[in-house]
Order: structure tokens, then sequence, then C-alpha cells
């Protein structure tokens, strides 16, 4: 097996376990619905704990004062939707986003392993894990 093999091959077993977020980590919360443009978003440098999306055009999406707010947008827009639901308690974005970045370090956990199983000598495994997130539009903030 080649590593580009092992890209393929793991992206795919990936792809049909991948939970949703945030449907998947939301429990029955009182929620908003968010508008958001259907596009790759990016989160800027905080600047005074204030934090922006913006969109690949350089546009303002969002202004923020909280990460945890930030973060959950930015996972909630793997998929480019256009309507993203938010818990209105910032205890359960919170709780929400905390859970989600343990489900995909366990995913990045598996594929090291899986990795180095495979290849143990070799030395490329976060050029390949970025391959595998990239392919899986998948981010860890």
């Amino acid at each position: 097996m080649t590593e580009k093999d092992f890209i393929s091959k793991s992206v795919n077993k990936i792809k049909t376990e991948l939970k949703h977020f945030p449907n998947d980590f939301i429990s029955n919360c009182e929620c908003e619905i968010i508008d958001v443009p259907g596009k790759n978003l990016i989160l800027t440098p905080p600047l005074f704990d204030s934090y922006e999306i913006i969109d690949n055009d350089g546009n303002i999406i969002f202004h923020l004062n909280d990460f945890y707010k930030a973060k959950y947008i930015l996972y909630a827009n793997r998929e480019k939707p256009l309507k993203i639901t938010m818990p209105k308690n910032s205890e359960e974005i919170k709780m929400a986003v905390k859970s989600y970045e343990n489900y995909i370090d366990n995913i990045l956990r598996n594929i090291e392993k899986d990795y180095k199983e495979n290849f143990p000598q070799s030395r490329n495994f976060a050029y390949i894990s970025n391959q595998i997130f990239n392919l899986l539009n998948l981010i860890r903030l």
C-alpha cells in the first residue's frame, strides 16, 4: 500500500462513519437559526478578544466576542450550508464544540495508529493527516 492509497482508504472509511456537526453534538435545547453564505469561512486572528469570520473574498461575515461561537460556526460550516442551528445558551455551544473536538481528535488518533501500522518508518504523518482532513473538509481549531 502506498501513502496515496492510505489517504484514499482513510477518507472513504471516515466519510462513511463521520458524524455531522452540529446535529450529532447538541441535545434538545433552545436554538436559533443563523444564516451563512454557503461558502468557505475563515477565522481571522483575534484582536482584543474579538473574532471575525470572513469569507474567501475577505468580507466580514460575523464579528464575535466568543471563541466557542466562532468555532461552532466554522465547524458547522463544513458542508457549506445556508443556515446553521445554534443553541442560544453559550454553555451548550461550548459543550458541543468540546465534544466535537474530542471526536475529531479521536479520528486523528485512529488515523495515526493505522498510519504507524502501515508505515512504521515513515515520518510523513502530519502531511498525510492534513491531506485526509482537507479531502473531508475537516478542521480542528
